[in-house]
């Protein structure tokens, strides 16, 4: 039962395949008119043909990753994906009239008939069929929510990296999912960049080449105490675990097999160097710059700094000439005009949701038409990948500790 007014339920529908047996087709067909009496016909069309969505953890407007998931889909950016329910524990609770507060409700005033909003899992109506719940919280709180939507009867989740604080946590909840028939995706959107692939590409050109990942953050200085507080897990954990994803899912680098972890010197923009820092009582990576080697003799270089602009960007380097072969910025051309009118429009965003817009729907999307197809996405990241990357975090941030202090 829904409230009147409520939006209609969308997972009877979107579920279905195309070679349903007789008895689903006629509940198809009845659910389908059940849903045209009672709502646009728009409506209708559009929920026939895609996966409803949840989100736990909107935040704050202009700030929050899950808030700007639900921009993208609100806006009509992600096709394949309908926004039925935010779940956002903090602003419909403890936090309604704190920092943010004002900013989230007028967000829910804005949407509200087309989508509900609950302060907890459990007041959400349980989904009828098919759904991705989304959870872009704390890493600390995912677990929990994860296990909430799994036993709500949430079939697929799209989980913020890095999933979890630990290795333990995180295959905990692989496990149970798995036992439970649910399904865990990861958002780590640079597996379906193209200036990553594109870069695969060119390496595989240059046997023995050099690969080198580079991710750019915009903090200021005297911004970092709060981003260390905030990212408590530490930036390998967190911003830098993309590329570490990259790292574990492409070129087969495990905690178990590194042999070597080279310290880049300082040296320009794209060459940070290791910069750790303590602030707050809190110690972490202002940047690092580390080229992995594991016991196959592959190896890939990581530069991370979260204090030089926004962007991100692979190269390719012929090592027995040192030429540049391949160099690709994740944003160029007619797109860098676009996410600098985004820069100006809104300058208390922050920039990677604008910078990183078209990867984020991109992901989704794939994420959500997979969902209501019941198969697999090429490409994405699955949890197993996401145990790998965090085991990785977790071994590697101490090892650079060690260097560091010598």
């Amino acid at each position: 039962p829904r409230a009147p007014g409520s939006p209609i339920g969308f997972g009877c529908i979107a579920v279905h395949r195309c070679n349903d047996n007789n008895a689903e087709s006629i509940a198809r067909m009845l659910a389908l008119r059940t849903l045209q009496r009672g709502a646009p016909r728009w409506l209708a069309t559009r929920a026939a043909s895609t996966t409803p969505v949840a989100l736990v953890g909107c935040g704050m407007p202009g700030r929050g990753m899950g808030w700007y998931h639900a921009k993208q889909i609100l806006d009509g950016d992600v096709p394949s994906a309908t926004l039925t329910d935010i779940v956002e524990p903090w602003f419909l609770g403890g936090g309604k009239d704190g920092p943010g507060g004002a900013e989230f409700a007028a967000f829910k005033a804005e949407h509200e008939g087309k989508v509900r909003f609950h302060a907890s899992i459990a007041d959400m109506p349980k989904p009828d069929g098919k759904m991705m719940a989304m959870v872009c919280t704390r890493t600390a709180d995912m677990p929990g929510y994860v296990d909430e939507l799994v036993d709500h009867g949430v079939s697929h989740v799209f989980l913020e990296k890095p999933g979890a604080p630990t290795v333990d946590e995180l295959g905990r909840m692989k496990d149970d999912c798995a036992k439970k028939g649910a399904t865990i995706w990861m958002g780590f959107n640079k597996n379906v960049t193209a200036y990553v692939t594109k870069g695969r590409e060119a390496l595989a050109k240059v046997p023995g080449g050099d690969f080198t990942l580079v991710h750019h953050n915009a903090y200021k200085a005297d911004e970092l105490g709060e981003c260390f507080e905030r990212n408590a897990e530490g930036m390998l954990k967190n911003m830098a675990i993309h590329e570490i994803a990259l790292a574990c899912q492409f070129w087969g680098m495990r905690a178990d097999n590194i042999t070597d972890v080279i310290c880049n010197a300082k040296g320009g923009k794209d060459s940070p160097g290791c910069d750790m820092r303590t602030l707050g009582g809190k110690t972490d990576f202002a940047s690092v710059d580390v080229t992995l080697v594991n016991s196959s003799g592959t190896k890939v270089r990581i530069s991370a700094d979260r204090c030089s602009g926004d962007g991100c960007c692979a190269t390719v380097t012929d090592t027995s000439n040192g030429v540049v072969l391949y160099s690709q910025e994740m944003v160029g051309g007619e797109r860098a005009k676009k996410v600098a009118a985004e820069a100006a429009a809104h300058p208390n965003w922050f920039s990677y949701l604008y910078t990183q817009a078209e990867e984020y729907a991109k992901l989704k999307g794939v994420c959500a038409a997979h969902a209501l197809a019941g198969t697999t996405p090429p490409g994405v990241a699955t949890i197993e990948i996401a145990c790998e990357a965090l085991k990785l975090a977790e071994w590697l941030t101490p090892e650079l500790q060690k260097k560091l202090k010598k």
